[in-house]
């Protein structure tokens, strides 16, 4: 009977490692009960709700580029903005997850997209601050000051603090975010970017070995974002077997009368 109780809890304990609740907002329960093995309101819509905020931080950017460039297909060639754009619709998508499940979990069981989305963004506000003179120039734009540092700043958080789904990133998720930017690089030189050709030019005899720099610095990145999410993930408190469970197994254990 004891052995039959473990198991129950060691399910019971398994079954809450697969819910996808969110660590850093929010709390487990809300004042509506979830459909069974699904997501608190509660906990529904503080992390909609963040969502929405990041998504709208991204389009903020880039709406503000486009308007003034007078053309929003054009916006889109420079990687901060394109950046932007997209976070705006990845976390759109995300504020739209849950209701599209059934409120069975509040985010997909793959980190894959938002560790790109990280990776990406860390890299173009760093770029930005430092190869770029960002720090002297300053946000002189709207578009600057969220593309480049409230944007980057708010998918980071999520990745650290709001979501949950970063404890399941493999090992090998990082070498497959460069692709992303690898793919954005072949069209820059294709199209004739010249928006980071002060360090990224084709033409520069050391343009190759620009190129792996900073590939390995997205790898570094990435394994730097893993290694946060292990060290910012708060530890599940124990679960304990179902209160009629302790009492059969506290009944097995008893003495018999003689």
């Amino acid at each position: 009977m004891t052995q039959l109780n473990e198991g129950a809890a060691a399910e019971a304990v398994e079954a809450g490692d697969r819910a996808d609740v969110p660590v850093g907002v929010g709390g487990g329960t809300g004042a509506a009960g979830p459909p069974p093995g699904g997501v608190a309101t509660r906990t529904l819509a503080t992390v909609t709700g963040w969502r929405l905020v990041v998504a709208a931080c991204g389009f903020v950017g880039y709406t503000d580029v486009a308007v003034r460039m007078g053309d929003p297909v054009r916006a889109l060639e420079d990687l901060s903005h394109l950046a932007s754009f997209v976070a705006g619709l990845l976390f759109l998508g995300l504020a739209a997850y849950p209701f599209v499940t059934g409120r069975r979990r509040h985010e997909p069981p793959s980190p894959w997209a938002r560790g790109a989305m990280a990776a990406a963004l860390l890299l173009v506000g760093v770029v930005w601050h430092t190869l770029m003179d960002g720090l002297e120039t300053g946000y002189l734009t709207t578009s600057a000051l969220f593309t480049h540092l409230v944007t980057p700043v708010a998918v980071l958080a999520d990745w650290l603090f709001v979501g949950r789904n970063q404890r399941r990133a493999r090992w090998w998720f990082p070498l497959t975010w460069t692709l992303p930017l690898l793919a954005y690089l072949a069209f820059m030189v294709g199209a004739g970017i010249e928006s980071y050709s002060d360090f990224l030019d084709p033409d520069d005899d050391g343009f190759l070995l620009t190129v792996g720099a900073f590939t390995g610095a997205v790898v570094v990145t990435g394994y730097a974002l893993l290694g946060a999410a292990r060290l910012t993930r708060r530890p599940r408190p124990p679960q304990s077997a179902p209160a009629s469970a302790s009492a059969s197994a506290e009944t097995d254990q008893a003495p018999t009368a003689a």
